[in-house]
């Protein structure tokens, strides 16, 4: 399935959504992230788990970290809580994408939008 999801911040995704697997792709102007449920077969956990790749990925998805302002954010986020709010992903706890951004204004922008990303994954296809 493919549809499409506008942000807050206006930038819009093109989705292809694996029904087989729950998994989606979001493509975002020239970014691709995996999302997908962090607690399989559970839609009522509020748990997200985003993949954001990285350049030269090999994953077979073509990944390539989310470019958000000057920042890109490569590796792993788990999404939990009502809010679904970014973590550091359980299996990498000491490698958190949002930890590398310096400036706190900008990394509360980014954990918001990794937020509204896991959100619409969770509402439309969890």
């Amino acid at each position: 399935m493919r549809t499409t999801a506008t942000f807050d911040d206006g930038t819009t995704a093109h989705i292809s959504y694996f029904k087989d697997l729950g998994h989606a792709l979001y493509t975002i102007g020239d970014d691709t992230i995996h999302v997908m449920p962090a607690y399989l077969g559970q839609p009522d956990r509020y748990a997200v788990t985003i993949g954001l790749g990285r350049p030269g990925d090999t994953s077979g998805y073509r990944l390539t970290g989310l470019h958000l302002g000057d920042w890109l954010l490569t590796g792993s986020v788990m999404c939990t809580g009502p809010d679904l709010t970014p973590h550091s992903h359980p299996h990498t706890p000491d490698k958190f994408p949002l930890a590398d951004i310096g400036d706190d204004a900008v990394r509360q922008d980014a954990a918001d939008y990794l937020s509204q990303i896991a959100g619409h994954f969770h509402a439309t296809f969890a």
